[in-house]
């Protein structure tokens, strides 16, 4: 039985979000990330940035429905959403009882994926000039100062819910930012993430139903204020832009170094929970008994983008010829 054309685009933009939608549970990955290697970041930007238009809200105003399906794509759309929806249905619970359990390991693997990321989103920089070293350098920087804030409670005060949708949806587009690790800088990341795994598995109450709408407001809002400027940077400034891109991703490296151990000179109190601020990073040790594992898992998140970013590249190919 033959595939369509059409099915297996469906089915591949949806894998595309589910690999979307799984990197951004986890604090220090980014779903942009995941995008860039599939080659969907530019076609996503694009489609949000017709979605989100002054064009596009006069079509629906004048209930102009031909114009709509003709200007949004919808399919590409669509199906990059029920991905990304179906990662958080049933990856949520999953990955934040790994990052409970077995934080060494998950972070070797993420370590592995972003470090072969890098290597894959700097291919996409065109020409190297001192501005984009520039912007490489001072990402990279920005990153480094935002992994080492200390968490705090914001509370959860409705405005708190849609500042955290507004900023997070913006890391989880953009290669390099971990929305998640941003919640977990502002206290919110257990709070959210399990009201998702509750509502994915019909477990919630109004209060969840509430807080998780606030932060949906919050994403919609981010979209629109936010994809019309990196259109902007990606068609005007494309190599300093990439450059920023790479430089986020290496500045959020050490967050997910899976030799780290609280800072005891760190500890701090929060409402009643002992919080560390900082970690002491150590090298690899021979006679530790996990070092083995650690590595394969390092190479086991290096070698799925390679072959992410090799299935991505045939399906490229076929879709210039």
């Amino acid at each position: 039985m033959r595939i369509s054309p059409k099915i297996k685009s469906n089915l591949y933009n949806f894998a595309v979000g589910f690999s979307m939608g799984s990197a951004n549970i986890i604090p220090g990955v980014s779903g942009g990330t995941m995008l860039f290697i599939m080659g969907a970041f530019g076609k996503l930007v694009t489609a949000l940035r017709d979605l989100v238009s002054l064009d596009t809200l006069k079509m629906f105003i004048r209930l102009d429905f031909k114009g709509l399906r003709d200007r949004i794509q919808w399919r590409f759309l669509t199906a990059l959403v029920l991905g990304v929806l179906a990662a958080f249905a049933t990856l949520a619970k999953v990955i934040v009882g790994m990052l409970e359990a077995h934080r060494d390991i998950t972070f070797a693997f993420f370590l592995g994926l972003i470090a072969a990321s890098i290597i894959s989103v700097n291919r996409q920089i065109k020409k190297w000039s001192i501005g984009a070293a520039l912007s490489g350098i001072i990402s990279a920087a920005a990153a480094f100062a935002i992994i080492s804030l200390i968490p705090v409670d914001t509370g959860d005060a409705w405005y708190t819910m849609i500042l955290c949708g507004v900023i997070c949806i913006i890391a989880m587009i953009l290669p390099g930012l971990s929305g998640s690790f941003l919640l977990l800088i502002l206290g919110q990341y257990n709070r959210i993430w399990e009201a998702v795994g509750n509502l994915s598995h019909l477990k919630f109450n109004a209060g969840e139903i509430s807080m998780l709408a606030l932060v949906a407001l919050g994403c919609a809002i981010g979209l629109g204020a936010f994809v019309h400027l990196l259109n902007f940077l990606m068609d005007r400034y494309y190599n300093a832009t990439i450059a920023a891109l790479c430089g986020f991703m290496i500045g959020s490296l050490p967050k997910l170094w899976p030799w780290q151990s609280p800072d005891p000179a760190s500890l701090i109190w929060q409402k009643g929970k002992a919080v560390f601020s900082r970690s002491l990073y150590h090298l690899p040790k021979w006679d530790d008994g996990k070092l083995i594992t650690l590595l394969l898992c390092i190479i086991a998140g290096f070698a799925v983008i390679l072959t992410i970013e090799y299935f991505a590249g045939k399906k490229q190919n076929k879709e210039s010829k």
